[in-house]
């Protein structure tokens, strides 16, 4: 008897708990990715700056974050000067956050990027906004970086 009211628990419990957005990359679980796959992939490759965050914390709907920032250089595609990012505070989330988790507005970062597909669950503030093509891959402050990593940058963005 015990283990059925333990087995209904569970299941009540996994139904229950909101959805979290996991690492997978074409199909794999927390796959290893090469500048050149994401290039590939993303729409938009740039460096920007955090120019300003907008948090919303919530218990019940749902935890997010909306970037704005502002292009440094632009390796692929073609965005505006300024544009925004949004972000599920979750496990598959990227994060541009600094010290204490206030936006990090000193920080420059390499983001490897896709138009968001607007679920109806997004808020408003969400529209039109990009995301990153792989939370776990590639995308990362500029201050890890690497010169050979941006020198695999510049070249790819020659060929293109």
């Amino acid at each position: 008897m015990l283990l059925r009211v333990l087995i209904c628990i569970g299941v009540v419990a996994a139904f229950a708990a909101p959805a979290h957005a996991l690492c997978i990359y074409h199909g794999v679980d927390n796959a290893k990715t090469s500048i050149e796959q994401e290039f590939r992939d993303a729409q938009w490759v740039v460096r920007a700056h955090v120019v300003s965050a907008e948090y919303h914390w919530s218990d019940e709907d749902g935890s997010w974050t909306l970037y704005r920032l502002k292009i440094v250089q632009s390796f692929k595609g073609n965005l505006p000067q300024r544009f925004t990012f949004f972000t599920e505070r979750n496990s598959g989330g990227f994060y541009m956050d600094g010290e204490g988790g206030a936006p990090d507005l000193d920080g420059d970062y390499l983001l490897f990027l896709t138009p968001r597909p607007s679920p109806r669950t997004d808020p408003p503030a969400a529209k039109g906004a990009l995301w990153i093509n792989y939370n776990c891959g590639q995308s990362k402050a500029w201050s890890n970086v690497t010169q050979t990593q941006a020198a695999r940058l510049r070249a790819l963005a020659v060929r293109r």
